[in-house]
């Protein structure tokens, strides 16, 4: 089985049922030198929100309807390691998948208006990690998707759920982070208070949670160091 190391995730799942390209998920521009999904080191550039230019193409896009406390999940798509617009395409098990070896993290934010127009400036919390669960290899590595549930305590309403993966690394400023956000209605009774709540940008590089200790890279038995992962930013909010 063969990955690529550029990938997206232009496709959610929601109970199981798989979107078309872009259909709930913000379509993402080209960077300066001509690719869709190239990881940006800036860490508080505006490709950390959304991926590049995804905050800026909310009408571009449907609105997917969930209930709280369902799941939803973010189909990883290779590309083509070329320049332009990457393809849209059915699901290739041969290609497609999560091909870093690394974490992924979930986040929502609650649209103050149409969510069209929301450009992700307002509060995120997270709902979700996926780490470690065996000290050895991360849970997301060569997986179809990344799965993460709603919280059953999620108000209704508009929301951006934001999703990301990290090629993790142990040098300083060498892990690469690929980011995209789907608009959902959720749906249900919930009366939580999500948090506590992030801006992003907003990450430090230096956080072991993106900046890898070296004793936790590749093990080559069970670490219980690894299987303690901690993500970077706020506590998980499970509602």
């Amino acid at each position: 089985m063969m990955f690529s190391l550029r990938d997206g995730f232009p496709v959610v799942l929601i109970n199981g049922v798989v979107s078309k390209w872009w259909e709930f998920v913000r379509p993402t521009a080209l960077n300066a030198a001509g690719y869709q999904w190239f990881p940006d080191f800036s860490w508080d550039s505006e490709p950390m929100i959304c991926g590049w230019g995804g905050t800026k193409t909310g009408h571009q896009t449907g609105t997917a309807k969930i209930e709280a406390g369902s799941v939803i999940g973010f189909r990883a798509f290779a590309s083509n390691y070329k320049q332009g617009y990457v393809p849209e395409r059915e699901f290739d098990p041969a290609m497609d998948g999560v091909g870093h070896s690394g974490p992924g993290q979930a986040y929502m934010s609650k649209a103050p208006g149409a969510i069209e127009d929301y450009e992700g400036d307002g509060d995120w919390f997270k709902i979700s990690t996926s780490g470690a669960s065996d000290g050895m290899h991360w849970d997301s590595d060569r997986q179809p998707e990344m799965n993460f549930t709603i919280p059953a305590s999620t108000p209704p309403g508009l929301y951006l759920v934001r999703v990301e993966h990290f090629n993790i690394s142990p040098y300083f400023n060498m892990t690469q982070m690929y980011v995209n956000c789907a608009q959902v209605e959720v749906t249900g009774s919930g009366e939580g208070t999500p948090g506590p709540t992030v801006k992003f940008p907003g990450y430090d590089p230096a956080d072991p949670g993106i900046w890898l200790p070296q004793a936790m890279f590749n093990p080559y038995k069970p670490s219980d160091l690894l299987k303690a992962y901690k993500g970077p930013g706020p506590e998980i909010w499970t509602g």
